[in-house]
């Protein structure tokens, strides 16, 4: 272990160093986002509420597999931009779409920037919606789910609810139950609080300690990644591109999400799809002990622990990030119907 952590230091060291994150963040500029602004196709549909929800489309030659990204909470697919062109080079055609509330899907009335969701469930309507218009195209193809942090929460209840049934998932640090203070025993009274505000008309205001989008947050000291050139290309996009600048979250989004949690690790029983959890070994931002019980609870469930890995494994340093993306296109090579 030791030697595993003195490797992973020299790793960062090297990653890190000026002129490697200048060389990453030109690779960026000259290849990942050409690739996707010339392979995408963006389109729009009606999500529960008649929410407009955004989402592209990037078709692969020959593809021998469909997956559907669900992102996190405060992202957008242009995020995954570097993901989606090394999926796209192994093969899989990629469908992804942002969430009602934040990247380019519309917001709710008096929302502004704050990070809101009228209620839960229709993420998962949303997912549902989505994964049947992907699934009526080349219906053939057999087709995964991708899913990180809160996409995690809303595909597994998606699928433990029976209301999609793709081949296999692959859940990345899922949102199982969120870090909202040192101890897991925290949770209830949290949401209790939060619930109790909602009540007193307050569902769209921060949470306590919540404010807008901050742009400019430095790298150091981030608690998501060790990766200083994919930090700092995704906080230009939020600097940049007003559609990405979403605050902190709202009381009902709290509300929503805690409850959601809660019954996504309840209903980890009923799974009966494959399901590979990659676990960020040094998360802060999701609690790893939620999602060990949902491994214990799910027989479908394979395992990964990403040693010394931060929240965002896939915007992680190469030296992570890499076996997580061996992970993912081993698994799904396996679950490929022959």
């Amino acid at each position: 272990m030791v030697l595993y952590n003195n490797l992973f230091i020299e790793e960062i060291k090297k990653e890190n160093l000026d002129q490697n994150v200048e060389k990453s963040i030109s690779r960026y500029n000259e290849v990942i986002i050409p690739f996707y602004k010339s392979k995408g196709v963006s389109e729009l549909f009606n999500g529960v509420g008649d929410i407009t929800i955004a989402c592209r489309t990037f078709h692969s030659p020959n593809a021998i597999a469909k997956i559907i990204l669900c992102t996190g909470y405060n992202e957008s697919y242009l995020k995954y931009s570097e993901l989606i062109m090394n999926l796209c080079e192994m093969g899989f055609s990629v469908y992804c779409y942002d969430h009602r509330g934040q990247g380019f899907s519309s917001r709710f009335p008096d929302q502004e920037k704050k990070g809101f969701v009228d209620k839960f469930e229709n993420y998962v309507d949303d997912l549902c919606y989505f994964f049947e218009q992907v699934s009526s195209n080349n219906h053939q193809l057999p087709i995964f789910i991708i899913a990180h942090s809160m996409g995690g929460a809303i595909c597994s209840l998606a699928i433990s609810e029976k209301k999609i049934n793709p081949n296999a998932v692959i859940l990345c640090a899922p949102m199982f139950e969120i870090m909202l203070a040192p101890y897991h025993f925290f949770e209830l009274p949290i949401y209790l609080l939060s619930a109790f505000l909602c009540k007193l008309k307050l569902e769209k205001e921060y949470v306590f300690g919540q404010t807008d989008c901050i742009p400019f947050r430095p790298f150091e000291n981030n608690d998501v990644t060790h990766c200083k050139s994919r930090y700092t290309v995704w906080r230009k996009h939020i600097s940049e591109i007003e559609d990405m600048q979403l605050g902190g979250p709202t009381f009902l989004w709290m509300k929503e999400s805690i409850k959601a949690s809660r019954r996504a690790r309840k209903l980890s029983k009923q799974n009966n799809i494959p399901i590979l959890l990659l676990q960020a070994e040094n998360d802060t931002v999701v609690r790893n002990s939620a999602q060990d019980f949902f491994h214990k609870n799910s027989t479908n469930t394979e395992k990964v622990i990403l040693e010394c890995a931060k929240h965002e494994i896939l915007m992680e340093i190469d030296f992570i990030r890499n076996k997580a993306l061996e992970s993912i296109k081993n698994f799904i090579l396996q679950k490929i119907p022959r």
